[in-house]
């Protein structure tokens, strides 16, 4: 734990978070979790997803103090079952009445920024850290306002593009009319992505609380649209580069014996740029949400490296393919456990002074009524 000051001498402590989990141990859960689901025809997945939270929650250490999942699998196969009961109504109205469909189609879209609100409530309700809960402030009409336009576009360009089956029996000017505008609705939302998930990110964020202690973010929207200008910027290149090697090879190999082995250089090739690729966004992505982030004045660090992402990606994959997915828990922990360790809190004072000032709160505020609107639905 390192210690600076403030300018007015307050002291800064950085406490790191750990994660104590072990493969062996969540072994045991998960094989039986998968085996339950595989039986119930997926109904104890909501039972697994409990199992599992509880165990990467209480293994996952903050001073000493572990963090709690309290939700019951009752409450999450609730919202599962009404996400079924939607995607059922929308599968057979679609079989029947495409009329029909695009109306619930789009009553599921109007819904999704409630059900995102009703699912953040959910999650952060149910975690504790030292018998204090996490909470969410249900702005509803705020969610509107967040998700109304993103939603809308990606709701018009699915619909737009549904009608593709529909331009062999059209005439030409209309053909290229709807291309013209599927293309144009997809470039929109290419260019939307950054600043879509910058004000989704910022509301979730700061419309949580840890008792009566308020989350912030101090990220920009520059920030995500740089983020993901070299991302773009990165994968035409290295795509670029590697399509060029590709069509070099494809004129130099026209027996069966080198197209069999062209195939498996592209493969050898795409592979490993893929996941450099994913690795080095999910990398910038995490420290730039977990670096712009502070609770009451204490601020989150979060320092992954590409290139040990990188490596865990690659190992972790050959691993669970050579085992036939039996690493799986494997991959899982020892991610888990490099992800915790690189990130940490700078602590403007002392941890158990802020904490039991939370308690104090909670104590006297008692448990807020409202769980009837909380829901996982995955969102």
């Amino acid at each position: 734990m390192e210690n600076t000051q403030t300018e007015n001498g307050t002291n800064i402590n950085n406490q790191p978070f750990e994660f104590t989990g072990k493969a062996l141990e969540y072994f045991s859960i998960w094989i039986v979790n998968v085996a339950l689901t595989i039986i119930t025809l997926g109904i104890y997945s909501a039972w697994a997803k409990v199992r599992t939270n509880q165990y990467f929650y209480g293994n996952t250490l903050l001073d000493g103090a572990s963090f709690r999942y309290t939700a019951k699998p009752t409450q999450i196969l609730k919202g599962r079952v009404i996400a079924f009961i939607l995607f059922v109504l929308y599968y057979f109205a679609s079989m029947a009445n495409p009329v029909v469909a695009g109306i619930i189609f789009l009553f599921i879209l109007l819904l999704v920024p409630a059900f995102v609100v009703m699912s953040m409530a959910f999650r952060l309700r149910n975690s504790m850290y030292r018998n204090v809960r996490f909470n969410f402030d249900k702005k509803f009409a705020r969610a509107y306002k967040v998700f109304f336009i993103p939603v809308i576009f990606i709701g018009a360009y699915l619909f737009v593009a549904s009608q593709i089956e529909h331009l062999q029996s059209a005439d030409t000017e209309t053909s290229t009319m709807l291309g013209i505008v599927i293309i144009v609705l997809l470039l929109g939302i290419i260019l939307m992505v950054p600043w879509w998930e910058y004000i989704v990110t910022r509301f979730k964020v700061t419309h949580a609380k840890y008792g009566k202690a308020e989350f912030s973010f101090s990220a920009r929207m520059k920030n995500y649209y740089g983020m993901y200008l070299k991302a773009y910027l990165l994968s035409i290149l290295i795509f670029g580069v590697i399509g060029a090697l590709i069509a070099g090879m494809m004129k130099s190999m026209t027996s069966d014996a080198g197209s069999m082995a062209s195939t498996i250089i592209i493969a050898l090739l795409i592979f490993p740029a893929y996941l450099w690729l994913f690795a080095y966004f999910q990398t910038k992505r995490t420290n730039l949400i977990y670096g712009n982030l502070k609770i009451d004045g204490h601020k989150v660090k979060s320092e992954l490296k590409t290139g040990y992402m990188l490596y865990l990606y690659v190992t972790n994959t050959l691993a669970i393919m050579l085992t036939l997915g039996l690493l799986m828990p494997w991959a899982k922990i020892r991610t888990a456990k490099y992800r915790v360790s690189v990130t940490s809190i700078d602590v403007v004072g002392d941890l158990s002074q802020f904490v039991a000032a939370q308690e104090q709160y909670q104590s006297a505020m008692g448990e807020e009524i409202g769980e009837m609107f909380d829901l996982d639905l995955g969102f």
